[in-house]
């Protein structure tokens, strides 16, 4: 890989992401299937359940039934990319993230606000269509949860 193609697959990946966050926030879940996840894709959150989400099906079920009237907004900053080949990259990013649930929707807690702050550790791999998320695990460094309604 030379260095323009190592600088491009950099934005590449940062643009993955943030689709990422942009079809997730507006629960365009055919976007988050076709131009941010590998179809072999799993997820990982330990703090809601320990073994990982997959196969894709399962990741893309978890998400939108968890995301079903709630209302998020993420942000994703400073990427570690590391490039294990040319068509393999992990990636770190800083994360922030808020969630408004319903009272007839509360986080598995009972709480209907979230505000959250940790990391994604990912694997993106290069594809015929694009760079794409292999693998994501979310690690929350803080939580604060309330009951707001």
């Amino acid at each position: 890989m030379t260095e323009i193609e190592r600088l491009l697959a950099i934005e590449e990946i940062k643009q993955v992401k943030a689709k990422y966050f942009y079809a997730f926030d507006h629960k365009d879940w055919d976007m988050w299937r076709r131009e941010v996840w590998a179809p072999d894709g799993r997820l990982e959150v330990p703090e809601f359940r320990e073994e990982p989400f997959t196969p894709f099906e399962e990741v893309l079920r978890y998400a939108s039934e968890a995301a079903a009237d709630q209302v998020s907004v993420h942000h994703g900053h400073m990427p570690i990319i590391t490039f294990t080949s040319d068509t393999e990259a992990k990636v770190i990013w800083a994360m922030e993230d808020l969630l408004f649930r319903t009272p007839g929707h509360p986080l598995y807690d009972g709480s209907t606000w979230l505000h959250g702050w940790g990391h994604y550790h990912e694997t993106y791999v290069k594809r015929d269509v694009g760079w794409r998320i292999l693998s994501s695990r979310l690690t929350r460094l803080r939580v604060e949860m309330k009951k707001v309604f």
